[in-house]
């Protein structure tokens, strides 16, 4: 079966994707992708009871889309076999791991030409994660999401720093520590987090418990899917890196935040999975965040913490460092090679989408993005930056941008009839013009 498959995807592909070329990792994921289907409808009842599977695409940038499972497939989509259908990337604009509406269908969707994948597992991990966030967006209405834009002003604060790097070690060895001193960090953890709360406030710490309330639980079916099928040392050692080090290794300020608490709501999972049975449908069905959720079974006192010193000296140094970075970065920025472009809108543009692990707050103003930022005003006015720096001037949250800037040639820059336009195979924009004034090397341009 494998081979009829890898025959018909060569065959229309070649005849459909005009100059794209292929690869052969192209047909290393496309072979693997009825596997996936198969494992992830085998151990899901395990997993997360309850959870459906929704559609699903892997793709390469520039390259071939497959998409399987989906109950309304795009007509121009060439049918392969078993449910798996043939598209363009490009058509699409499917980007990094995520959820996109295709045919009014929420789908799960991941990119196989990311070089940072450890193996084929570690990519269908990854999409399984993104088949939960389907499934909670298409039946858990009750979730408590946490506001991504709290993670750009969060506190940059030593103490807060401190504690924290101490309350996520206390959490991994809830997890795989001595099970006699299971109750004492239970103690600790909780008296942590409500330490917490008196330094950074409570709209922090509901941010936090947001995204474990959410990532948690899909970082655990990644995880589970990893424990089920890693089957080479690169793989345990991906694990052990990922899931457990990762979690543990000393972080200040707002960096790898968000992360961050995707290891803590897993970690909170795992703990409940080996106290309780069927605790999943019960906390989607409470409507609590994770954390709150978590501390209603298990009951925790609190109790006093050590002294941290050496936590506070650390934290102290590095949290100051990470604030000074801010201001490197933006400097760096500033001082680029290229044409500048900064772009004034006119009218505050529709916020299409932004990845929030990689946006990074360089002061109350400024936001440097660096992997996704999509902006729109109605259908004829866009702008999308893939996997390039951009930063925009916001107007108090992120959702309201003033201005961005960014850099590149001059020979990708064009004005047609009052539009502006550039495309250099990172920045896509085409956007009518207001007004234009070149100074030096910097374009201002006012957008409608």
């Amino acid at each position: 079966m494998k081979k009829f498959l890898v025959i018909v995807f060569f065959v229309i592909y070649n005849l459909t994707a005009n100059a794209q070329g292929i690869e052969p990792i192209d047909s290393l994921y496309f072979n693997a992708i009825n596997d996936f289907s198969k494992n992830i409808n085998n151990i899901t009842k395990k997993v997360w009871p309850g959870m459906q599977i929704g559609p699903f695409c892997i793709f390469r940038l520039n390259g071939p889309a497959f998409l399987m499972n989906h109950p309304n497939p795009p007509a121009n989509g060439k049918y392969l076999k078993d449910s798996v259908f043939l598209l363009k990337q490009s058509e699409y604009g499917f980007v990094g791991a995520t959820q996109t509406e295709v045919n009014h269908y929420l789908t799960a969707h991941n990119d196989y030409g990311n070089k940072a994948y450890a193996s084929v597992n570690q990519f269908y991990a990854e999409l399984y994660h993104e088949l939960h966030h389907i499934y909670q967006r298409n039946y858990i209405k009750n979730l408590k999401f946490g506001n991504s834009a709290d993670i750009l002003t969060y506190p940059e604060n030593y103490m807060n720093d401190a504690i924290k790097q101490y309350e996520n070690e206390v959490l991994l060895e809830m997890f795989l520590g001595a099970p006699d001193k299971f109750d004492e960090n239970m103690n600790k953890f909780y008296t942590c987090r409500n330490t917490r709360k008196q330094i950074i406030g409570a709209k922090y710490i509901d941010f936090e418990k947001g995204v474990e309330s959410a990532e948690g639980p899909a970082t655990y079916c990644e995880y589970m899917y990893m424990q089920q099928f890693a089957s080479i040392i690169k793989e345990q050692e991906y694990i052990n890196n990922r899931f457990y080090y990762s979690l543990i290794e000393p972080r200040y300020g707002r960096d790898a935040l968000r992360a961050k608490y995707l290891l803590t709501g897993l970690m909170q999972c795992l703990i409940l999975s080996k106290h309780f049975e069927n605790w999943q449908q019960e906390y989607y069905k409470s409507g609590s965040f994770l954390n709150d959720f978590f501390f209603s079974k298990f009951k925790p006192k609190q109790t006093n913490l050590p002294d941290l010193a050496y936590y506070k000296s650390k934290a102290k140094y590095f949290t100051a460092l990470e604030i000074q970075n801010h201001n490197t970065r933006l400097e760096s920025f500033n001082n680029q090679n290229g044409l500048k472009i900064t772009l004034v809108f006119k009218e505050t543009p529709d916020f299409k989408g932004f990845d929030p692990m990689n946006a990074e707050a360089l002061n109350d103003s400024l936001i440097l993005h660096t992997t996704m930022l999509k902006l729109a005003k109605s259908d004829s006015n866009q702008f999308s930056a893939i996997n390039y720096k951009v930063i925009t001037s916001i107007a108090d949250q992120i959702w309201f941008v003033k201005s961005l800037t960014f850099f590149t040639q001059e020979n990708t820059v064009l004005f047609d009839n009052n539009r502006f336009k550039c495309n250099n195979g990172n920045v896509d924009i085409n956007w009518k013009i207001v007004d234009k004034l070149k100074k030096g090397n910097e374009y201002v341009i006012t957008l409608e």
